[in-house]
């Protein structure tokens, strides 16, 4: 007898010979998928105290995002249409969570947890706001935050955010001030918001990781330590960042090649990142939209992960990351979707169709990148980008249940030739009804019932504390804007 029997549905295992059972069944027993394979194997040897019945549905391992945001869910609708990324984080981003309290927070993560479980996702690294980390507020809002993620059933990575540089490039901080003189209205947060020293900053990190890292496999809560970027963190702070992953046997994350107002002198910044012994198993970089190949043999010689966020590079004009040549080179590349607020939706199935045809477009080559390539990249290789391959990642014995049902019941889903085909150019994200995470049914339905026990009415709460933070934040003049069908300025 097993806690838990998935009967009938098409599995897709994601495993090293990434089989595909029409007919499958997996046994599910102490968080732990304990057998997979086809109805008759794994029925005559189980029986189960509960049962999930996923005809007509594809089994998939639980999506991963390596790399997003949570709080600005609150500040996306519409606020941040036609931004570049500068004027984005610093008009719009910033202004609104700077202007949250731990309750908007609490709703935000409520939001973001349900909409990721709805797509599928199981686990996400969140790279909270930097100063989110210090007064009693911050440590209020970390509570309220994890608080929801632990309600919900979600696995979360908390990617503890620090700045420690105080002497930002003057080119940098000059552009920063003129993109701000655009919006008056706008609470602006100043650029050394939240600064501090490099040994406060990782006593802090590492108070969070004593407090909140749970180690074990069947771990929901993970906490890594994150230099906000290559421009606010000293070379001593990357440095110790990467000495703490691996003194403390965890992961590190920062933003690296975003845009190109980015620069650190004469070196690119994986150059930079790698002369300061910050590459490396442990590291994962997000975007690397501005890299050339000398960049890219760097983090494969180095092991160093890479997070494509496809969409909020798309939204923002950054560019389009080269995605092929890195995987090409054998860099583990996982699929982010980043903000909210700049990707506007939490969603990836359609972030894995357009993963797979910017590319197509960009490189004017229709096989750059493929559709099982974009499905490796949101299942096996994100388990491999945070560090977690031998546990999350694919359906198979000895992983932890983690699973996610897609209803192929439906017109754009029909015919059905190729699955990954199918998953990734036919889906528009809404196919998901169930996910099961750490062996537990955390979406059923379409609903969440540990956020919709606390929330009966979150989607009304959602757009009222949106709308305080936008008036608090003096947003209101950047949202109501009038119809604009001209190419913007």
């Amino acid at each position: 007898m097993v806690e838990l029997l998935v009967e009938n549905g098409r599995i897709v295992t994601m495993n090293p010979a990434r089989d595909v059972i029409d007919d499958g069944a997996i046994a599910i027993d102490g968080g732990e998928i304990v057998a997979v394979g086809s109805m008759a194997n794994v029925t005559d040897q189980y029986d189960g105290d509960r049962i999930v019945d996923a005809s007509g549905h594809a089994v998939l391992p639980g999506f991963i995002d390596p790399h997003t945001h949570v709080a600005d869910i609150l500040a996306r609708g519409g606020v941040s249409n036609e931004r570049a990324l500068y004027d984005w984080l610093f008009n719009v981003k910033k202004p609104a969570i700077y202007a949250m309290t731990p309750d908007d927070h609490a709703v935000a993560s409520a939001l973001f947890a349900t909409e990721a479980l709805r797509a599928g996702i199981t686990t996400f690294v969140e790279f909270p706001e930097v100063f989110l980390m210090w007064d009693d507020e911050s440590e209020a809002i970390l509570e309220a935050k994890l608080n929801e993620y632990d309600a919900a059933g979600i696995r979360n990575v908390y990617a503890q955010a620090f700045r420690d540089n105080d002497d930002i490039p003057r080119t940098l901080t000059e552009f920063v001030d003129r993109v701000t003189r655009k919006e008056p209205a706008v609470e602006h947060v100043p650029m050394d918001a939240s600064l501090s020293g490099t040994d406060a900053a990782l006593d802090r990190v590492g108070d969070v990781f004593d407090r909140y890292h749970d180690p074990s496999p069947d771990s929901r809560q993970q906490v890594w330590i994150a230099p906000e970027n290559v421009v606010t963190a000293t070379d001593d702070g990357l440095t110790a960042a990467a000495e703490f992953a691996a003194r403390r046997e965890t992961m590190t994350t920062t933003h690296a090649s975003e845009t190109v107002h980015e620069e650190h002198g004469e070196m690119s910044h994986v150059e930079y990142l790698d002369a300061v012994d910050y590459l490396g198993e442990r590291t994962v970089l997000a975007h690397c939209v501005h890299v050339d190949e000398h960049d890219i043999r760097l983090c494969a010689a180095t092991d160093t992960k890479i997070v494509h966020n496809p969409l909020t590079n798309l939204v923002l004009g950054s560019g389009i990351a080269p995605v092929p040549t890195m995987t090409n080179y054998g860099v583990t590349v996982g699929l982010g979707t980043d903000n909210p607020s700049g990707n506007d939706t939490i969603n990836p199935l359609s972030d894995m169709q357009y993963a797979a045809l910017i590319h197509r477009a960009d490189r004017r080559d229709a096989g750059a990148v493929t559709a099982e390539k974009v499905l490796e990249m949101a299942t096996i290789d994100g388990a491999r980008t945070i560090g977690r391959v031998d546990e999350l990642g694919s359906v198979e014995t000895g992983k932890r249940a983690d699973l996610s049902l897609v209803d192929l019941d439906y017109p754009q889903l029909t015919p059905i030739r190729n699955i990954a085909s199918t998953l990734v150019f036919q889906t528009h994200g809404h196919e998901i009804d169930t996910v099961i995470c750490e062996g537990e049914i955390v979406l059923e339905n379409g609903t969440v019932p540990g956020i919709e026990e606390r929330y009966p009415d979150l989607l009304v709460e959602a757009q009222t504390r949106a709308d305080d933070v936008r008036s608090r934040a003096g947003l209101d003049s950047v949202a109501d804007r009038e119809w604009t069908s001209r190419s913007a300025n």
